[in-house]
């Protein structure tokens, strides 16, 4: 290691997507002493990221962290407000029902992926000079852990180290895989397609959640009354039958299982699909190293959980670091990074059993399973106590 070539952070974040970016900005504007270095190799600012079809469900805890770190009041006006959720069986004439009187003014809200990217890519730039340093688009050549610190050599042969490295780099993370870190996947055959729709009537800000033997469909409310995005999610072969349709007849399909609720419904965007899977880490930590985002839990969509977990152990992290410091403790201490990855992992793993069991629970066409999903749809739609329980949970609180 040479000194003249050498860089000294505090935190060195590799992967400035979705997570990387909100964990960087939180980091800032929580601890505005600390020096951040965030690595990138794909030049993302070149360019305005595309529409790829996706939105995020975001809960009212996830909206608190945007909030802080001024994220909200830039996509809010362009995101669809839910004000109440209504999920159902099949044909189960049952609904299970929430709405804001569990809650105040609203559930959550859907934000289309491509604008909350470049909502957080703005906020971004905006603190460069400050305490963000951006390498860009950079990759590392090799990470090593040297006397408690990780020493990061970069393509160009820039050299930074850092007491604290925030691994974000995505569900098929190639650092988790770089130390060996054993990780449990699974592979649900399915597809999900996600596209946006037309519809005549408004969606009055309902969210649609259709649980079929095939799998599930969301319909999610975007800004616009007349327009949601839609997450079906299907076995692979059959998504593939409906991929291979043309637009007009594929309407027609979405629309049977839709029925009018909407009006008559119309494709508005290309339609993109993706195989799901999901991961766990076996650790969330390796040396000075903390996974984050999906690098360390990435579950089914089944309940539009997965950024919101991020936020929360991203929200942990920085309970845990702000405790940290006021004791004036390293943050590369063991006990520190330990503590964080148990207390991660523990509500990491909670989700991805939930997810996972839910995916079960719904697509397995039993008569018996049949008879106690609509009898728990009956029995949670009825308790205030259950219904508030699980509004808590998914608000993230």
């Amino acid at each position: 290691m040479t000194t003249s070539n050498l860089l000294e952070f505090d935190i060195i974040i590799v992967g400035c997507s979705f997570v990387g970016m909100t964990s960087a900005l939180a980091l800032s504007k929580n601890h505005s002493h600390l020096k951040i270095a965030v690595i990138e190799k794909q030049n993302v600012f070149a360019s305005v990221k595309a529409n790829d079809g996706r939105a995020y469900a975001l809960s009212k805890s996830s909206l608190d962290l945007l909030q802080e770190i001024n994220i909200l009041p830039n996509i809010l006006a362009a995101s669809g407000i839910i004000k109440q959720i209504n999920i159902t069986d099949g044909k189960c004439p049952y609904v299970l029902h929430f709405d804001t009187q569990q809650t105040a003014n609203y559930l959550g809200i859907i934000t289309e992926n491509h604008l909350l990217f470049e909502a957080l890519k703005t906020a971004l730039q905006a603190q460069l000079n400050k305490n963000i340093t951006l390498f860009c688009p950079n990759y590392y050549q090799e990470i090593n852990f040297l006397q408690q610190k990780a020493v990061v050599l970069l393509d160009n042969n820039q050299q930074l180290t850092a007491p604290l490295l925030l691994a974000c780099d995505g569900r098929f993370s190639l650092l988790r895989n770089k130390f060996n870190i054993y990780t449990y996947q699974k592979n649900y055959h399915q597809t999900a397609i996600v596209f946006k729709i037309n519809h005549t009537l408004s969606h009055k800000n309902i969210a649609f959640e259709k649980f079929f033997s095939g799998g599930p469909l969301a319909i999610l409310p975007l800004a616009d009354n007349h327009q949601s995005s839609v997450v079906l999610i299907l076995s692979q072969e059959q998504a593939q039958l409906l991929l291979d349709l043309d637009n007009q007849n594929f309407a027609w399909q979405l629309q049977k299982q839709v029925h009018f609720e909407l009006g008559e419904i119309e494709i508005i965007s290309e339609k993109f699909s993706y195989p799901l899977t999901a991961v766990q880490a076996e650790t969330f930590v390796y040396q000075q190293m903390l996974l984050l985002g999906d690098s360390a839990c990435g579950v089914h969509p089944i309940a539009g959980q997965g950024f919101n977990l991020a936020i929360s152990n991203l929200k942990l992290l920085l309970k845990l670091l702000q405790t940290q410091i006021i004791a004036g403790l390293p943050i590369n201490q063991p006990q520190f990074l330990q503590n964080f990855a148990l207390q991660a992992k523990k509500q990491s793993v909670a989700m991805l059993f939930a997810t996972d069991v839910l995916d079960s629970l719904f697509k397995k066409d039993s008569h018996l399973l049949g008879l106690a999903r609509k009898l728990g749809l009956l029995a949670v739609n009825q308790s205030k106590t259950i219904k508030n329980f699980f509004i808590s949970k998914a608000g993230g609180r």
